[in-house]
């Protein structure tokens, strides 16, 4: 999962490319959600890394928006 989101790190140059990179992000956390509500601890660990990776690709697509 974390190298999942590691080769998630480009730069996009559209706001098209940019959603579609925020909606992967989105779709990697859920195997780590449904393990975390059944109690792994790992996987909650885990899904909270990918939330704050989460609001930093979020952060860097508002910037975006507000450039183009």
């Amino acid at each position: 999962m974390e190298e999942q989101l590691e080769e998630i790190e480009i730069s996009p140059s559209s706001v098209q490319e940019y959603y579609s990179s925020l909606k992967l992000i989105v779709e990697t956390m859920e195997s780590d959600a449904l393990k975390s509500q059944k109690g792994n601890k790992a996987a909650g660990v885990r899904l909270r890394k990918s939330l704050r990776h989460l609001k930093k690709f979020s952060g860097d697509f508002v910037k975006f928006t507000l450039e183009s």
